[in-house]
């Protein structure tokens, strides 16, 4: 019998993770979507760390071993002082992978989670809606007590992470009889009240507001294109006791056209999804009432 347990926020107190034999860590918009493009477009490492400063430290010392790192990232959704990249998917492209194979990456909340979920114990994977079954997949390699860390938004839930944890919850559950906890019981049902309009969905979200204000709207079509890879990012330790993520398998080809293939050299391919009419309006609710459970601040990612 499966286990699905749901974590909806990094960064709350210490030693707050449930054991499992997996994490799948999620932060929809943007992180995990960016670390996904990461590799769909050839790069081989990247450094997810929890600070701007440590950033700016580990890109000087990358560079004293050779290499030349892209520095990426953001603080409240906005690139930070000296780095090279903000933190949008749609920044990247062939040519910067090109002369960067190796990134170093720090962002509010999502390089945050990947930190925490490794210093519980177990493998830990890096799931957008981009390579969601390709990771689901790979997740199952390692057991059955599946563990799923939202990344959230100030220390709370946020609609899209928790929205792409209830998919992987749902894939769980077709696989047969799943023990859930309460947390991952909200997150199914959240995911299966959506219908079959996912962007329209995300788009509804607090976070999705905030990038749309300060122009990053097209960052969250990118984000909703369900399954155009097959990459899984997973963490490791560098021979300097780093924390960098590296592909396992797959590449940027449809999930459903190459499961039963071998595996190719990445490609991208694009698929937004078209924006229709969404039937769930009165579900979001939740996130309204009572109000000091979302706080509306513009001023985070």
């Amino acid at each position: 019998m499966y286990e699905a347990d749901l974590v909806f926020s990094c960064g709350l107190e210490e030693n707050y993770l449930p054991v499992v034999d997996v994490w799948l860590v999620i932060d929809i918009l943007r992180a995990t979507t960016v670390m996904t493009r990461w590799f769909e477009l050839g790069g081989t490492e990247l450094y997810p760390v929890k600070s701007p400063d440590e950033a700016r430290q580990l890109v000087l010392d990358l560079k004293e071993r050779g290499s030349s790192p892209l520095l990426m990232g953001e603080v409240n959704g906005i690139r930070p002082e000296g780095f090279d990249l903000g933190n949008s998917p749609a920044e990247l492209n062939y040519k910067l992978i090109q002369e960067h194979y190796c990134g170093v990456m720090s962002t509010t909340n999502g390089t945050v989670a990947l930190n925490e979920a490794f210093q519980a114990g177990s493998p830990v994977i890096a799931v957008s809606f981009r390579n969601l079954s390709a990771c689901f997949d790979h997740a199952l390699n390692f057991g059955e007590r599946i563990g799923i860390l939202c990344s959230g938004r100030k220390k709370r839930p946020s609609w899209e992470d928790t929205l792409c944890a209830g998919a992987l919850i749902e894939k769980l559950q077709n696989l047969g009889r799943v023990l859930m906890s309460d947390s991952a019981k909200i997150a199914l049902t959240v995911w299966q009240s959506k219908g079959d309009n996912l962007l329209s969905c995300v788009e509804k979200s607090e976070h999705a507001d905030y990038l749309k204000h300060i122009g990053y709207g097209r960052d969250i079509i990118f984000a909703c294109e369900l399954d155009v890879s097959t990459v899984v990012p997973m963490l490791e330790k560098d021979k300097n006791s780093n924390l960098i993520l590296k592909s396992v398998a797959g590449s940027g080809r449809p999930y459903e056209e190459i499961k039963n293939e071998p595996v190719r050299p990445a490609v991208s391919n694009p698929n937004p999804l078209l924006k229709i009419q969404d039937p769930f309006e009165e579900l979001l609710n939740y996130t309204k009432q009572p109000p000091e459970f979302f706080l509306r601040k513009e001023n985070e990612n």
